[in-house]
């Protein structure tokens, strides 16, 4: 008398070949901590006036902050050259890297590459940066557009013919 072995056949659930909507913005988070990171590494060691040192307990020293550190602060974060060159030249060359991905993007297994899952060229990573702004510009919406494409492309991807991939 033989008796049958019967294996039960496992259920393999594979995870989403593209990157999600939360994976993509915990990258960001990433990315985001990094460069800010190295901008204020850069900012403090090239900081020409003393206030650009200050901390905010010292700028909230009475509670109140005057109209000179008020610009001070927007000139230190948004005319400062350091702070978008440093975004650019950081999203664009990892990018087009042999990894593929930024730091956040490689810790969470995702990766960008043009419509063929080739690497994508650096003329490619800039026009995906650069495009970045069209997503932002109407409330956020080209962002959310990953979550009505069937290759959770954003607005920007569409523009530069890429996809984000997971491992």
């Amino acid at each position: 008398m033989q008796s049958a072995l019967s294996i039960p056949n496992p259920t393999i659930q594979r995870s989403s070949l593209y990157g999600s909507l939360a994976t993509r913005f915990v990258s960001f988070l990433v990315d985001t901590s990094l460069i800010v990171f190295w901008y204020t590494i850069i900012l403090y060691s090239t900081a020409k006036e003393p206030q650009q040192l200050y901390t905010w307990k010292e700028l909230f020293h009475d509670h109140s902050i005057s109209m000179l550190e008020i610009w001070v602060i927007i000139k230190m974060l948004f005319f400062n050259i350091y702070l978008p060159v440093l975004h650019w030249l950081y999203n664009t060359l990892l990018e087009s890297s042999p990894k593929q991905a930024t730091i956040g993007k490689f810790t969470l297994g995702l990766r960008v590459t043009d419509l063929r899952g080739r690497r994508i060229s650096f003329l490619q990573a800039n026009i995906r940066y650069f495009s970045k702004i069209l997503s932002a510009i109407p409330l956020c919406l080209g962002f959310l557009l990953i979550l009505s494409t069937r290759r959770r492309q954003m607005l920007h991807d569409y523009i530069a013919r890429t996809v984000v991939v997971t491992d």
